[in-house]
């Protein structure tokens, strides 16, 4: 598996398509022909893999992506709906069984990067475009009406000429519908409808995973129980990443009533290094038993290493431009560095923080009679995941990848934020159905998710800028961190020397570079000399498995790039407001992309939807684009700076003493795929302590088309409350190669009594929607520094922003 590409593996698997439709909807039993077999007995059509429309006139929108609280699902099946003309208690969400079968079907079931309404709003609308297109031509047929006279509402076909219709569940009990559409071809032939005509789209329509959440039914990956079923518990490894396990005592396990036995995880393939499970009749037991276990390890290579070597090696790396990645370089930065009448320069840093989910980490695996395996999770990537498990089982079992069957039944998530596309519960889980010849549910106790969990990475920002004439004439933004890309066999050096999913460096070098850990540094101010050069820390990102969380690099460099606007602005003896409009004004660009943003009906460029397309996978630039979200840039954000600013009373609102505003912008997540959003945070602080509270969040956002704006208001809520948990409170730290942190009472998470005031508007400006869950979370943490700097005049520059680090910055400013 170690020289097979993420893209060879993609092809591969798709060869083993089958085109078998199998869905959760189904017995989990059932696969196959049985599968087959139940669904061909069913008069349902099908039109597409969109939707299934039975008699009873029910439409089940299959839905390949993770639900985890964000509601997908409704905000596909409102687009799905809106074009089909089907009436909204009649529309229910299954989600497709992830096989190598449904894999060349649906694609690539994988939810990240607030990408799914953005990639899959045109194609699910056209998918119910020409369900409706085909239900109209049955249903003019039964009335004998003229096609040009029949057209569908709310589930029915009206011939406007007679006054009469027909249901669409009635033309599927009198009419056989056998016709198919194939993606893209007949596609991109159809008529979608005039935004105007929108009954659906744009109506805050309540979610329809709520009633089974609300009443017991809903199902996650922890409510699986399986006949038969061992439970299993993580012992904490020894370090974070590379310990190996040289022997295992249980003698004290064993005394534990219901112990079956320990399990030493294979971890050749670099997963579930140090892991040692203990299996039990129960979960209580097992837990007990992992605590009992007598484990000795050789710590491995990062045994030794501290979060302050990291740092010192972060400092040591940015002495060495030659070694970096250049991601932006406009202009002549060394030279026009010199000629301005002002430098500033600032040193800011991050902490490690984690996803702290409230649902534990937890699976349930299955070898079945039929020598398939099944895994039973709530995870956002269910494909990588069968993708990996299978390469796994090949390894242990010594058998041929394609004989390796594997089938993921998805389950809601409680909780992801990235923290959910990590497989080595599911591997270890496997390894240990393996080796008791039993099913077994593997949970990881809080404790043992600290121990194992995949935190962001640290990082080190070196920032210069030079004001000439009173406005911006240069700025130089140094980055040092470890980069997630390589954890995930991201880059040419794992892909014979090209790799789509990873960008080049800018310079001549064509270095591989990481977006994922240095996006945000990109922003949309014209800045005439313009650098970000990134180095990576390989040692850091496999001693500590850095990894995407929520907003990935944004959320520490919009901290960096917002906070030193701020200080720029001051120093230019500039309003921070007044002074990001004059450079919002779309001169300009950097990598490829105008500040202007492309131009209007311009297709998406996004790398991503290579990865989400759906297969059959099509020739590259053959499906149908959808609008970039570039679209607009700079003046869109300016539009929601202006909005933000002026609904928070910037510059107008008496406020009390030690009580200030702050004011930051986003456009996360990607350069390609931004989300327009300003806020403003009002902020009080106690000089005497440092202690400060966020009294209100003022956020705008414009998102293009708001699909359900309950919905998108509730997501910028939890993804503003998740930024306010960063700045405040959350970090992690990392001493003799392992996370300190055990469980809450250390590892603190934002409380009730901090939730702010919110004051929250929707700019639906009505171009393509772009993603919602995640981009408000960025704005929080340099809204808050740089409130707390104007309120008492203590500028922190890094993140979390503590109590004592406001007195401290208070104390600076005073000598």
């Amino acid at each position: 598996m170690s020289n097979t590409s993420r893209r060879d593996f993609l092809i591969r698997s798709t060869t083993l398509a089958g085109g078998a439709f199998l869905s959760i909807g189904l017995p989990p039993s059932l696969t196959g022909s049985e599968a087959q077999a139940a669904i061909g007995a069913t008069p349902a059509y099908t039109p597409s893999i969109w939707f299934t429309i039975t008699p009873d006139g029910v439409t089940t929108m299959h839905i390949v992506k993770a639900e985890m609280g964000q509601h997908i699902g409704t905000a596909l099946a409102q687009v799905i709906a809106e074009e089909l003309e089907v009436p909204w208690d009649k529309v229910r969400l299954d989600m497709p069984l992830e096989s190598a079968e449904n894999f060349g079907i649906y694609g690539l079931a994988y939810t990240v990067n607030s990408g799914s309404v953005t990639t899959e709003f045109d194609r699910v609308a056209r998918a119910g475009a020409l369900g409706r297109v085909a239900l109209i031509e049955a249903g003019c047929k039964m009335l004998g009406a003229k096609l040009a006279d029949c057209q569908a509402s709310q589930g029915r076909v009206h011939d406007k000429a007679s006054g009469r219709s027909v249901g669409y569940g009635e033309i599927l009990q009198k009419v056989k519908l056998d016709k198919k559409f194939s993606y893209p071809d007949d596609f991109r032939k159809v008529k979608l409808k005039d935004r105007s005509q929108y009954k659906v789209i744009g109506k805050s329509v309540p979610a329809l995973d709520i009633p089974g959440k609300t009443n017991g039914q809903a199902k996650y990956g922890m409510d699986v129980f399986l006949p038969g079923m061992a439970y299993g518990a993580l012992a904490i490894p020894r370090s974070r990443y590379g310990a190996k396990v040289l022997s295992v005592d249980d003698s004290e396990a064993k005394k534990i009533p219901g112990y079956l036995k320990a399990v030493k995880i294979d971890d050749s393939m670099g997963k579930c290094t140090g892991w040692v499970v203990a299996l039990a009749e129960s979960f209580p037991a097992a837990m007990k038993a992992a605590k009992a276990l007598k484990i000795t390890s050789d710590p491995g290579p990062y045994g030794k290493l501290s979060l302050q070597d990291i740092m010192e090696e972060f400092s040591e790396k940015s002495k060495h431009p030659e070694e970096s990645a250049a991601w932006v370089l406009e202009g002549d930065v060394d030279a026009a560095l010199p000629a301005a009448d002002k430098q500033l320069e600032a040193e800011y840093t991050s902490d490690m923080i984690c996803h702290s989910f409230m649902e534990p980490i937890n699976c349930v695996v299955q070898h079945a009679s039929d020598d398939s395996w099944h895994v039973h999770i709530g995870t956002q990537g269910a494909s990588f995941l069968r993708m990996t498990l299978t390469a796994y089982l090949s390894k242990i079992l010594n058998k041929k990848a394609e004989d390796v069957k594997v089938y993921v039944h998805q389950y809601l998530v409680g909780g992801g934020f990235g923290g959910k596309q990590d497989y080595d519960e599911s591997l270890a889980a496997a390894y240990c159905v393996k080796e008791l010849g039993r099913p077994v549910k593997l949970i990881t106790t809080r404790e043992a998710y600290f121990s194992t969990a995949f935190p962001r990475t640290p990082t080190l920002h070196r920032m210069k800028a030079g004001i000439k004439d009173g406005g911006l004439s240069a700025m130089n933004h140094d980055i040092v961190c470890g980069w997630m890309g390589p954890r995930f066999a991201v880059g040419k050096q794992f892909n014979n020397g090209t790799d789509w999913l990873q960008l080049d460096s800018v310079d001549g070098k064509k270095q591989d570079i990481d977006q994922w850990s240095i996006g945000g540094s990109d922003h949309w101010y014209h800045v005439p000399n313009h650098r970000v050069q990134a180095w990576n820390s390989d040692r850091t990102t496999w001693a500590v498995q850095a990894s995407a969380l929520r907003t990935v690099s944004n959320s520490y460099n919009m901290f960096v790039v917002e906070s030193f606007m701020d200080e720029i602005a001051h120093a230019a003896g500039r309003d921070p407001v007044e002074f990001r409009l004059s450079v919002l004004n779309g001169k300009g660009g950097n990598r490829g992309i105008p500040n202007t943003g492309y131009p209007a009906g311009t297709p998406s460029d996004y790398y991503m939807d290579q990865l989400w397309i759906s297969l059959p996978w099509p020739s590259p630039g053959s499906w149908p684009g959808y609008e970039s979200g570039t679209v607009g840039g700079a003046l869109r954000l300016a539009n929601c700076l202006r909005v933000a600013a002026g609904k928070a009373g910037w510059g107008v609102k008496r406020l009390p003493p030690n009580t200030a505003m702050g004011v930051a912008l986003s456009s996360a997540e990607e350069r390609q795929s931004p989300t327009w959003v300003a806020g403003v945070a009002e902020v009080t602080v106690d000089p005497a302590t440092g202690r400060y509270k966020i009294n209100k969040l003022t956020i705008a956002m414009d998102m293009g088309i708001a699909v359900n704006p309950d919905n998108v208001r509730a997501q910028i809520m939890g993804s503003a409350l998740w930024g306010a948990s960063q700045v405040m409170y959350e970090r992690l730290t990392y001493k003799n190669g392992a996370i300190e942190q055990t469980n809450f009472h250390e590892y603190t998470p934002i409380r009730q009594v901090d939730v702010p005031a919110f004051d929250i508007e929707l700019i639906e400006s009505g171009r393509h929607p772009v993603g919602v869950g995640e981009p408000a979370s960025t704005v929080v943490a340099p809204a808050v520094a740089n409130a707390i700097f104007n309120a008492v005049g203590a500028r922190v520059r890094h993140m979390p922003i503590t109590p004592q680090a406001v007195l401290e910055a208070m104390k600076n400013r005073k000598a």
